[in-house]
């Protein structure tokens, strides 16, 4: 018997149980407190997705921007070529042949 709790002790526990219960969370405060979150996981899990087809197109946007540089800066390359290069090879070889007419003379 020594070991059995007194009837205090027992309302005492009891009351503690009950201070505890009052705390918990209901079972309909539950369900919505998880609807909200499982609403709240779905929009951020669509919100990531738009933001990873967003960085997608504009990854594909900058390779194709790129591309054109690269591609402009060739054809830049080729038009120095014919308009600087090109018409100075002929103006000293006009030159040559001038200083070559001069040469051998009348």
């Amino acid at each position: 018997m020594a070991d059995e709790p007194s009837a205090g002790e027992l309302l005492r526990r009891i009351d503690g149980l009950t201070a505890v219960t009052a705390q918990l969370v209901t079972r309909t405060e539950y369900a919505a407190d998880r609807r909200y979150d499982d609403r709240r996981f779905a929009e951020i899990e669509k919100d990531v997705a738009e933001l990873g087809r967003t960085l997608t197109e504009e990854m594909k946007a900058l390779r194709r921007s790129i591309d054109a540089a690269a591609e402009k800066r060739g054809t830049n390359a080729r038009q120095a070529v014919y308009a600087g290069l090109l018409p100075a090879v002929l103006v000293l070889l006009g030159i040559a042949v001038q200083i070559w007419i001069a040469l051998k003379g009348p």
